[in-house]
């Protein structure tokens, strides 16, 4: 147990029986909450059980309470949990991402320390051996059991391989129990990591071993900082940072790794294997309850060295963590989008503050906030600027829509399906990428002309020839196509607008009906397994043209992948929001880098109405640093992020008129930010004004960088009491404008 001795040498506070604790719990609620201290006392940081109302929950010493918060009678706290502390590192982490995301400390330790998990809670194995009891007459089955764990066995032997070599059921084994024959004995189960070795790389280049060199440095320092690892796509940027985390390793540091989607992660635990043998585990919302458990508490006693998973493992309770990495530190998908909101590249770039961590952020394209950051010196910089060995960057071709028309109803043009063609002649793969899932995304009614909606929110229902069946994309909701119109109520057939890639893949099986051909969306697979058999028949040269959307287009190395052919791309650059042209950049920029990484040289062509376009030119001529420009201009210009703040409050209700109202009263407190050139957008109804049969409402805030917008709205939010039926969502630094 945690007692005074095992801190005596510690700068940690201990707090004696009688004292008063403040603690931070994993319930909703008030956030800080004074308690006893039991018998035994309990450490700053100690993680606790308190009683709440008639419910026991899971907590956390963070303060030692003060006498004037003593008035009243006070309970004590349950249980100090035979666990390691929470370290002020982690504390301060929590209490500062809980501040600078407008989301309660509870929520932000409930993110740290899943109640659910149950820590304490431990596993046992359970043997078979002789027990106590005088043996009297005895069946065949009995006595085969018996034989088995004669008095000169040694060793115990588990159930299920005592059923095996005596051959008789489970019954016979529970009757031998109860009558104390043999005897159960449990056995802990070690569910502790492997320890791990640190090896570095021997095939570096010259170049990406001084890069490598500037990489450990920052590590061995022990003190915060953060790198951009900027490499074009094939330049050997995760074997750089490998060595970075080597040098964590052998400093006995522990290293985190954040991808933008978990798919990304199943080539690096192969390099992982290769390197480091053992002493990693994956963190994402897939893992079992049971080896969440096990991750939590290796990773709290310090024994686990290596995380790497999705964007929640940031907020995992390291005991000395090292290094942080993100990959593809530009994706939106680091985003929490759902419940709590919090960006995960920008929280991962706090925890390195508080942990005294080096901080890599690794990008073929770096987002413009990240590139900002380096041009102002605030973050080192480390360039990469060719591919790996003999491995040149694709040519960039467009193809002129306007000039080169598309027949009706298809969507490949002539120049595409030459290469393709030319690609399966020399035994070389394709890649068509359209960044749209199912058949197609709007069905429009031949006589009314009216679109297929879902009857939950304010979206038009995508076709999926897959599922037979039309598909809400917000809410998931599946239909029938419906034999009459609802909106004309004439029975009436349907007319496809527009092509998802089921669409292609008919189109390309008709050009192509002897190719072998994948087709890859998050519809396509059921589990990581499925994802990692399919990479291994691209890999494996299985496959002679993929069709995929952005679960293709990044962290993936295929050998035979030459040619790239991107599809209906042009709506994507008319985004409506600030980041249209700069995501739609770099999301093709990766897609092209699929082409080409190995011997063989790499071609892509891009169909487009908007050849002029500065994205399409970037692409082409390889001139990032022009259009990265433009794009910070315009938003300095603008005075929107990186060089300002902008929040979203998002109300929600079932009922239109209860929205608006609690937006139009909260907006008329917000004015008075005004004095502090705060901009007030709203309230208005949102793009997506209904999803999940709830109506949603938004305010858009707009403030200069130096205003502390999070406090001064919390002032204003505090006292703003919610009713039952509105949700208040809170998105700062919003990327999502729907």
């Amino acid at each position: 147990m945690l007692d005074r001795k095992s801190f005596q040498n510690s700068s940690s506070l201990f707090l004696e029986e009688g004292d008063t604790a403040t603690v931070v719990t994993t319930q909703r609620g008030k956030e800080l909450l004074n308690y006893l201290v039991p018998k035994g006392g309990v450490p700053l940081g100690g993680i606790v059980n308190v009683p709440i109302r008639s419910k026991i929950v899971l907590g956390v010493v963070w303060s030692n309470g003060k006498s004037s918060q003593t008035s009243y009678k006070k309970k004590k706290i349950s249980k100090v949990l035979d666990l390691p502390i929470l370290k002020s590192e982690v504390r301060n982490f929590l209490q500062k991402s809980s501040e600078y995301n407008l989301f309660s400390l509870n929520a932000a330790l409930r993110l740290c320390l899943n109640p659910n998990l149950n820590l304490e809670k431990s596993y046992y194995n359970y043997f078979y051996v002789f027990g106590s009891e005088k043996i009297e007459k005895l069946t065949p089955q009995r006595k085969r059991v018996l034989d088995i764990l004669s008095s000169k066995r040694k060793e115990p032997i588990g159930k299920s391989e005592l059923i095996s070599k005596s051959k008789v059921s489970e019954a016979v084994i529970r009757g031998l129990e109860k009558k104390g024959y043999i005897k159960k004995i449990s056995v802990p189960i070690n569910d502790s990591f492997a320890a791990i070795q640190a090896t570095f790389s021997t095939t570096l280049s010259k170049h990406q071993k001084k890069v490598s060199e500037n990489l450990r440095s920052k590590v061995k320092s022990e003190s915060y900082s953060t790198t951009l690892l900027k490499g074009v796509t094939g330049s050997g940027k995760t074997e750089v940072y490998m060595d970075a985390i080597a040098e964590a390793i052998l400093l006995g540091r522990q290293v985190l790794v954040l991808f933008p989607e978990i798919s990304l992660s199943t080539t690096f635990v192969e390099r992982l294997q290769n390197r480091f043998k053992f002493g990693f585990a994956e963190w994402h919302s897939t893992i079992s309850k049971k080896e969440k458990r096990r991750i939590l508490k290796s990773v709290l006693d310090g024994s686990l060295k290596i995380i790497f998973g999705a964007r929640s493992a940031v907020f995992l309770p390291f005991h000395d963590l090292g290094l942080v990495i993100v990959d593809e530190e530009h994706d939106s998908s680091y985003k929490q989008e759902e419940g709590l909101r919090y960006h995960g590249r920008d929280m991962a770039v706090l925890k390195g503050l508080y942990s005294d961590a080096a901080v890599i952020l690794v990008s073929a394209t770096p987002s413009l906030e990240t590139w900002v950051n380096v041009l102002e010196m605030k973050y080192h910089g480390e360039v990469l600027p060719e591919r790996f060995g003999n491995a040149t960057l694709p040519k960039v071709s467009l193809v002129d829509l306007r000039v080169n028309s598309l027949e009706r109803n298809k969507w490949l043009s002539k120049e595409i399906i030459e290469r393709v063609s030319w690609q399966i002649e020399r035994k070389q793969q394709s890649l068509l990428f359209l960044n749209r899932r199912g058949y197609t995304p709007v069905l429009i009614c031949e006589s009314c002309f009216e679109t297929l909606t879902c009857k939950s929110c304010d979206a038009k229902l995508a076709e999926h020839k897959l599922f037979q069946a039309l598909l809400c994309h917000l809410c998931g909701a599946r239909y029938q196509l419906p034999k009459f119109c609802p909106s004309c109520r004439n029975e009436s057939s349907y007319v496809p607008i527009g092509p998802g890639i089921e669409r292609i893949e008919e189109e390309v099986r008709s050009l192509f009906p002897n190719a072998r051909i994948e087709l890859l969306s998050s519809d396509h697979y059921n589990s990581l397994e499925d994802l990692k058999e399919c990479f291994g028949r691209i890999t494996n040269g299985e496959v002679d043209i993929i069709i995929g959307t952005q679960l293709i287009s990044k962290g993936h190395n295929f050998p035979f992948l030459s040619f790239v052919g991107v599809l209906d791309v042009d709506l994507a650059l008319k985004g409506g929001d600030i980041r249209a042209a700069e995501n739609t950049f770099q999301l093709l920029r990766q897609v092209i880098g699929r082409a080409g990484r190995f011997e063989i040289s790499g071609e892509a062509y891009i169909q487009t109405y908007f050849p002029e376009d500065p994205v399409m030119k970037t692409l082409c001529a390889y001139d990032d640093e022009i259009f990265m420009t433009e794009q910070k201009n315009l938003r300095e210009l603008a005075r929107v992020p990186p060089f300002g703040r902008m929040v979203a409050l998002i109300i929600s209700s079932s009922v239109h008129g209860v929205a608006m109202k609690f937006a139009k009263d909260l907006t008329k407190e917000i004015f008075s930010l005004q004095k502090y050139d705060v901009e007030i957008y709203g309230p208005a109804d949102a793009r997506i004004s209904k999803i999940r049969k709830k109506y949603r409402v938004r305010i858009l805030i707009k403030a200069p960088k130096m205003v502390p917008i999070q406090s001064l709205l919390k002032n204003i939010l505090v006292k703003k009491k919610l009713q039952r039926t509105i949700n208040l969502i809170i998105d700062v630094d919003p990327i999502n404008f729907y």
